[in-house]
């Protein structure tokens, strides 16, 4: 269990960091092209730079690892930050058409209304995003709905709110544990509904 454990942490820390590389790589990628004026290699524009080889690469590296972190998650019942991957990608790439529109004395018009677009695309997501990963995480909702999250089984959740209305917090926790060892709660499950079990006691 405990190899298991480390082997999934691992799993995750690398897939989601290459998630973060692959958005990194774009971004940079897109600013060497953005200097030469935001096309190159076409008739009439100047020849691509080396780097811009990096958008691409960006697209596609992050593409994969997204897919490798989603499955990590779902393998190992843990909800991921996946909601924050699409705000992140456009949000950064609508930072660089702002920057480049005001980086001159006069405005570019076509960075500007790019920007404006990205910073929809990417904001109006993220208004979803956080207040769901606040429930998830903060509040301990192991119910959340969200297509990339493993729900926990209905026999669980049937289990969960027997449980809830014990008196005792001894035989809460004693309940939560025998379902933890079974299976059919994850870590994640598991401690987030301890966690209730203790906070709710504490009130009473």
């Amino acid at each position: 269990m405990t190899f298991e454990r480390a082997r999934g942490t691992i799993g995750i820390l690398v897939t989601g960091g290459g998630v973060v590389c692959g958005l990194t790589v774009l971004f940079l990628g897109m600013r060497t092209v953005m200097d030469i004026g935001g096309s190159c290699g076409s008739v009439g524009t100047p020849a691509c730079p080396h780097s811009a080889a990096l958008v691409p690469a960006g697209i596609w590296g992050g593409l994969v690892f997204t897919g490798l972190y989603i499955w990590q998650c779902a393998k190992h019942r843990v909800p991921s930050w996946v909601s924050l991957i699409w705000p992140a990608l456009f949000l950064s790439l609508g930072y660089n058409f702002f920057d480049y529109a005001f980086k001159n004395s006069t405005v570019q018009a076509g960075f500007l209304i790019c920007g404006i677009v990205f910073a929809l695309m990417g904001g109006l997501p993220l208004i979803y995003a956080i207040p769901h990963l606040w429930n998830v995480y903060v509040r301990g909702d192991i119910e959340a709905t969200k297509p990339w999250h493993v729900r926990t089984t209905g026999t669980a959740v049937k289990a969960i709110s027997q449980i809830g209305r014990k008196k005792d917090m001894t035989e809460q926790l004693e309940d939560l544990s025998e379902l933890h060892e079974s299976g059919a709660l994850s870590d994640f499950e598991y401690a987030k509904a301890k966690d209730k079990v203790i906070r709710e006691a504490g009130t009473t």
